[in-house]
């Protein structure tokens, strides 16, 4: 897995952009491109990030945990996410459907964030290609992620990338989202 990683910063920093785990330093820009994104889903009318999370405390322990993905140019951040191949416990039980895979372990994304003032210019699909070639390597069949059923942007953007729809999950907060899964 190491040398996927670092197979995966060397082709990146070869096109200028490049994925790598987020550092404490950058927990501030972070925090800064997710509340731009609770803003965001605030004035579009999406009821996602808007009850405190995702909070500083949260991202902190992505961070120190290791789970915590930004994409980068320089110094400057364009994007982030949470990516784990694990089990995501909201994801245990889904409703008005299925899991395309019936596996013990899969990547999950959660927490993914591009800068306003940069959509649209491929930086979302960099992220989405690095958590690919993650599991790629690792041998993880498939990539679980849940989106608020009115962000029509990330639906558009992961139907478009290969995820399908499989039903709806509850979250620990008795809040219902739509699941996807896309098979690598």
């Amino acid at each position: 897995m190491i040398f996927q990683i670092i197979s995966c910063t060397i082709l990146n920093e070869v096109i200028g952009m490049h994925v790598r785990a987020s550092e404490i330093k950058d927990l501030s820009r972070v925090m800064d491109l997710i509340n731009r994104a609770k803003d965001y889903f605030k004035d579009n009318g999406i009821n996602q990030w808007q009850k405190g999370y995702p909070d500083i405390n949260t991202i902190l322990d992505d961070i120190l945990s290791g789970n915590s993905y930004v994409l980068s140019e320089h110094s400057h951040i364009y994007g982030t996410m949470h990516f784990i191949i694990g089990i995501e416990p909201s994801y245990v039980r889904i409703y008005n459907g299925h899991w395309l895979t019936d596996t013990r372990q899969y990547g999950i994304i959660h927490r993914f964030a591009i800068d306003n003032n940069h959509k649209g210019n491929g930086y979302a699909k960099e992220l989405l290609d690095y958590a690919v070639n993650i599991c790629k390597q690792s041998g993880t069949p498939s990539i679980r992620l849940d989106i608020e059923k009115n962000n029509k942007p990330m639906k558009e953007f992961i139907l478009k990338n290969g995820f399908k729809y499989c039903g709806i999950i509850r979250l620990k907060n008795d809040e219902e989202r739509e699941a996807y899964e896309r098979l690598i």
